[in-house]
């Protein structure tokens, strides 16, 4: 079964309702996240923004190192890694304040962000099972061909992080998603085209990577295309759980479970270790599997596949909304 069929119903008013009860996930259209911003300037659509979106971006930082040193003062467990109860509640909070504030700032709903009501766990956990499914189809792969070697390396005693983790990267997935696709390019796109608003995020999610260790050429391309990866698929479905969800699976099954690198880090506590072995251009060498040319492909088969099957209804890729007109009396 797809996990975005749509019922194609006419919408009625601004949030319609999202397709049939028959479908996996609930999709509604695009258009109606980007209906808040028509009657807005081009300053408060895009300088704005973009902004608020980097200095959002700063203050959960410097959140997750403040509360990580923090509790860090406490005995409990300790680990060199950046995922800790410190941090993660340090995420935890800076996600529900970064909500709260772009909703009420800029007088958005929860849906105009993609936060729709209907079946929200079950829409998170699908993109989760998908992205989980990514990494592991792209690792077994490699494994296939021996680009990469897998080892045991489970640790009881650290085994309390996996939890920990998995809360830590459904919350560090859900900022980014929100900052940079539910927030931006909603706003991007009422200025100017979707695929535009898409574009600029992506180069903009790609640039908070900028600094990280082992980052290669390959690697930052990698970074663009899945900004317009989940952007995309935001525009295919209008659901934020969704795309979240496939972030944050992404993510956690990459680094805690397969022992990967993530974005060229390397994080404590995994169940399996993945070293590089042979072709960088397959393994990604040391800034991992998002680096390697099947992440390329994957991306690219997600891209197409959410075009094609984008309903009609929706709003197209490189079309402007038009100004909402007053009904008369």
């Amino acid at each position: 079964m797809s996990p975005v069929k749509d019922s194609r119903a006419p919408r009625s008013g601004r949030h319609a309702a999202a397709s049939s009860t028959d479908t996996v996930i609930p999709v509604s259209n695009f258009e109606d996240r980007v209906l808040p911003w028509v009657r807005r300037n081009i300053l408060i659509c895009v300088l704005v923004p973009t902004v608020v979106a980097f200095f959002l971006l700063t203050i959960n930082d410097f959140m997750s190192q403040f509360f990580s040193e923090l509790v860090g003062l406490l005995p409990l467990p300790a680990l060199s890694s950046p995922i800790t109860f410190g941090s993660t509640f340090g995420r935890v909070l800076a996600a529900t304040l970064f909500v709260v504030l772009i909703v009420k700032v800029f007088r958005l709903k929860l849906a105009d962000l993609g936060m729709i009501r209907e079946s929200r766990l079950r829409a998170w956990f699908v993109g989760v099972g998908l992205g989980f499914a990514g990494v592991t189809v792209i690792l077994l792969i490699n494994v296939v061909v021996g680009a990469v070697q897998i080892s045991s390396v489970f640790d009881a005693g650290t085994l309390w992080i996996l939890p920990l983790a998995a809360v830590f990267f459904a919350f560090q997935g859900f900022v980014e998603e929100l900052l940079f696709r539910f927030y931006l390019i909603p706003a991007y796109a009422a200025k100017l085209t979707v695929a535009g608003a898409i574009g600029l995020s992506s180069i903009l999610f790609a640039y908070i990577h900028i600094n990280n260790p082992n980052l290669t050429v390959f690697g930052m391309v990698n970074l663009v295309l899945y900004g317009v990866v989940f952007g995309v698929m935001y525009w295919r479905t209008g659901n934020a759980w969704f795309v979240a969800g496939w972030h944050s699976g992404w993510n956690f099954v990459l680094a805690m479970i397969y022992g990967s690198h993530v974005s060229g880090n390397v994080l404590p506590g995994s169940l399996l270790s993945s070293t590089p072995s042979g072709s960088e251009l397959l393994n990604g060498g040391a800034f991992g599997l998002e680096g390697s040319v099947l992440s390329t492909l994957l991306g690219i088969a997600i891209i197409v596949w959410c075009i094609k099957t984008n309903p009609e209804s929706n709003l197209g890729l490189f079309t402007r909304p038009s100004k909402p007109t007053r009904a008369l009396a």
